[in-house]
């Protein structure tokens, strides 16, 4: 087995992973009509091994993110930050993420709605 060889059988390791397949390469190939090896592949080219050990954990962020600014929107701050002024950037920013927090420790999204939702109600009368 040469290098190449040895270095492409690492990275499915990692890929194949029990996380990885759960949370990144079946959810997105499936989404993406890929089949799972052909996305294998296409991380593979794309990353070094170093990339793909980290990624997993950039994932995770990325996840507290994609919920930060889910409520963003869900709460329609995008009007009341943006476009009408009405709450400053510095508060939408503060309230989404509490919010994210609340929801990543257990709270139901729409009961964490409900709250920012009272929440804006307050900051703008």
């Amino acid at each position: 087995m040469n290098n190449e060889e040895k270095l492409k059988m690492m990275k499915l390791r990692v890929l194949r992973s029990f996380k990885w397949e759960k949370d990144i390469t079946i959810p997105l190939s499936e989404e993406f009509g890929l089949s799972k090896e052909e996305f294998e592949d296409i991380l593979m080219d794309h990353f070094d091994m170093s990339d793909l050990e980290n990624i997993h954990a950039t994932f995770e962020f990325a996840n507290r993110d994609k919920l930060k600014r889910q409520l963003f929107l869900d709460l329609r701050l995008y009007w009341f930050a943006d476009v009408l002024k009405l709450v400053s950037n510095e508060d939408a920013d503060e309230l989404c993420s509490n919010l994210r927090d609340e929801v990543w420790d257990g709270m139901k999204y729409e009961d964490a709605l409900e709250k920012g939702r009272a929440q804006i109600v307050e900051l703008i009368r």
